[in-house]
């Protein structure tokens, strides 16, 4: 039973092994060779049972009587062909074939050069698939695949060759390259310590100075002493996983892997022009690059722009923008925006903006503001915004507090103070409003250092709010509301005399009013009010209108309590001769006035009201 169990498990490990070396492509394969001067084809056929993998190749183009000799340990198969035919043949991956081919003939005086190798852990001699290998000088860059196998081309005519090597959780490399010939250099990178600032890290420089496929000897750099990163990351915000998500959308999977990579480094460029992101003379690297000057077709993506930039449907940038920016349909900026920017449609930044912003249909900055935003629709800003004119076609949205003007067609909302003005067609809300008013229908403040105008405005601390149930000489009952501040407020009333004869059976009207202060406890108030007077069964087009002027005394009987009193002065019109209001006790101005050319009749006397307010102190 034993034996037959050690069999089984024999069996399911060379099972596995095999499975995993048909996984993996052939040229990836780690083997181990120590031939030693042996025939080619004998030598081949060594190599290709070590790897479970066949060649294919011409006995014309590929000597098999030649003797060779190698010896490697854990080493790719690629690595181990380099070595042994020394760039003299080419080789292609097809299924689980290689296929040899005799290799062209070098040019004497070539104009480019291929560099290849492998990208390695320095500690555990690990592949790193995913690095980031590029030139700054010719922009030209590659990512190592899933083995870590890296194949980049570069022209001869660059002075100084310089391959730069990044890796996420990785000390950045430069690698010097002396020899301007097709070879393979390996990079080896050094892990980063673990809880450290990655801006305390210089980038390792080492050089080339090896033969074409022997190992990369790296230099012994010193490095500063590192301090803890003890800066929390902060957890992006909706808004700004939907402006990374539409980036996406435009980037490829190697730009994005070079976003990543590359987070330390910022390549600069007087200019460039792209046809999509990922075509343009930025190449892949697009998303590092600073242009002073930038020209999209149709999209375009870079780290920054520092004069000018015009797209002709969408501009991306990772970073900063300083100068003009202009997109047929929008901009997505990561950071800061200073001078003018202009989408078709949008405007999306997660930084400050500073200047002049217009979309067509909305603005959206996650952080300050200043200068004029306009929206055809409407405009957000997370942040605080000073000096700032923001005018929305619907609405304006401020996070924080507003020191300017905000004009909406709709709706202004201020999560803070307001230090200006407030302007909409409906809706105005703000915590605290100075150096300026509130002017729209609904105007809705916590506290309010200066007067709201509107239909309707109401100030939560500090502000003017009564319910009155009071009697006149027109009816019987009153339930009246006023609310806003002292210096103005609104008025809302409604009335009935229930069914007392020659009285209206209901009235509803709306005024304004002013109060002075005439000691601690008692105020003037002056208030102008206009109700409609319903007689009911009633034809709704007639008039019925009753205009009434009241200087009124309120006097306080408790905290919340007064007691309100005072004349009042009335005008009466109606189509109508035979409904005056009941007026008793009242003392007339004058009675069934019919003015030329006027189907109305007008009454007008001098009245009373008494009631009792209950509201804030």
């Amino acid at each position: 039973m034993s034996i037959r169990y050690f069999f089984t498990i024999l069996f399911c490990s060379v099972l596995s092994h095999c499975l995993q070396a048909q996984g993996t492509p052939p040229l990836e394969r780690i083997i181990s060779v120590d031939i030693r001067n042996q025939r080619l084809e004998d030598a081949l056929r060594q190599i290709s049972s070590a790897g479970r993998f066949e060649f294919a190749y011409s006995p014309s183009h590929i000597d098999g009587n030649a003797l060779v000799s190698i010896r490697l340990t854990n080493a790719p198969v690629r690595q181990v062909l380099s070595q042994l035919f020394a760039n003299s043949v080419t080789v292609k991956s097809r299924g689980n074939h290689l296929i040899l081919l005799k290799a062209d003939q070098p040019d004497p005086a070539p104009k480019s050069l291929l560099l290849d190798g492998y990208i390695l852990d320095e500690q555990t001699g690990e592949r790193i698939g995913q690095a980031s290998i590029f030139e700054k000088t010719t922009l030209a860059s590659t990512v190592s695949n899933p083995f870590g196998y890296y194949r980049i081309k570069l022209p001869t005519d660059i002075p100084v060759i310089r391959l730069d090597v990044r890796k996420q959780a990785y000390v950045g490399e430069s690698v010097t390259i002396r020899g301007k010939f097709t070879h393979s250099v390996n990079v080896r990178l050094k892990p980063l310590p673990p809880q450290v600032s990655v801006a305390a890290l210089p980038i390792r420089r080492t050089e080339d100075t090896t033969r074409p496929a022997d190992p990369l000897a790296s230099v012994s750099v010193s490095m500063p002493a590192v301090v803890p990163d003890s800066t929390p990351e902060s957890k992006p915000s909706l808004l700004d996983r939907g402006r990374m998500s539409i980036m996406n959308l435009f980037v490829s999977a190697q730009q994005a892997v070079h976003d990543i990579n590359l987070s330390r480094d910022t390549l600069y460029r007087d200019w460039q022009v792209s046809f999509v992101p990922y075509i343009g003379t930025n190449h892949r690297l697009s998303g590092r690059i600073v242009n002073r000057i930038s020209v999209n077709m149709l999209a375009g993506y870079s780290f920054g722009v520092r004069s000018f930039e015009v797209g002709g449907l969408l501009n991306l940038v990772q970073a900063d923008v300083y100068g003009f920016q202009a997109g047929g349909l929008g901009n997505l900026v990561g950071r800061e925006v200073i001078g003018t920017q202009i989408g078709g449609l949008f405007n999306v930044n997660g930084g400050s903006v500073s200047g002049f912003q217009a979309g067509g249909l909305f603005n959206v900055n996650m952080k300050n503001a200043r200068g004029v935003q306009v929206g055809g629709l409407f405009n957000t800003t997370l942040g605080e915004q000073r000096g700032m004119v923001q005018i929305g076609g619907l609405m304006n949205v401020a996070g924080q507090t507003l020191t300017g003007v905000q004009i909406a067609g709709i709706l202004n909302v201020a999560r803070q103070d307001v230090h200006g003005w407030q302007i909409s067609g409906i809706l105005n809300r703000a915590r605290r409003i100075t150096g300026g008013h509130q002017i729209g229908l609904i105007n809705l403040a916590d506290s309010a250092g200066n007067v709201p105008f509107g239909l309707l405005s109401h100030v939560r601390k500090g502000g003017y709010r009564r319910v009155e149930v009071s009697t006149n000489e027109v009816n019987l009952l009153n339930v009246t509301y006023r609310t806003g501040v002292r210096q103005f407020y609104n008025i809302l009333t409604a009335g009935t005399s229930f069914d007392r004869p020659g009285s209206p059976q209901l009235s509803a009207g709306y005024g304004i009013g002013t109060a002075f202060r005439l000691s601690s406890r008692t105020l003037l108030g002056l208030e102008l009010t206009a109700s409609h007077l319903f007689y009911l069964p009633t034809n709704f087009n007639d008039w019925n209108q009753h205009i009434r002027f009241s200087p009124t005394v309120e006097t306080k009987l408790n905290r919340h309590v007064s007691l309100a009193f005072g004349p009042t002065v009335n005008w009466y019109f109606s189509e109508d001769p035979t409904v005056p209001p009941l007026m008793q006790p009242t003392f007339a101005l004058f009675h069934d006035y019919l003015p030329q050319r006027s189907n109305s009749y007008h009454w007008g006397w001098v009245g009373f009201q008494v009631g009792l307010r209950f509201g804030n102190p």
